[in-house]
């Protein structure tokens, strides 16, 4: 029985789509580096509301392990004083992932505030 060019297209892509997963997971297994989580913080104000001093939290893992139950101190700082502490806890990190979460001070927003940030701890599931 003789093969049609469509049959014989849809088998090429299948063998060259098996052969390039098999050449990815290669690599990804020859290159692999087992290192703790990286978790790195950014902070940026909530738009649309001026008065209020809410800001949202992107906590970054570009780790290769998860990270559980990270807990973040973030002291907010007028003129070098601290005037206020928030915290927040991100229940998993997973690797190479971004989560969010928002904070609120209970100090109106100032001019020249700034905000300090400091990983207290996670655990490793």
């Amino acid at each position: 029985m003789k093969k049609n060019p469509l049959e014989w297209f849809v088998f090429g892509l299948s063998v060259l789509l098996i052969v390039a997963l098999l050449g990815y997971l290669g690599v990804k297994a020859f290159h692999y580096q087992h290192t703790p989580p990286d978790l790195h913080v950014k902070i940026f104000p909530e738009k649309g509301r001026p008065q209020q001093n809410i800001h949202r939290v992107e906590l970054v893992n570009l780790g290769e392990q998860t990270a559980e139950n990270v807990l973040l101190e973030i002291t907010l700082l007028h003129q070098g004083q601290e005037i206020d502490q928030a915290e927040v806890r991100f229940p998993i990190a997973p690797k190479e992932s971004v989560q969010e979460a928002w904070i609120t001070f209970k100090k109106p927003k100032q001019a020249n505030q700034k905000m300090s940030v400091h990983v207290l701890g996670y655990n490793k599931p």
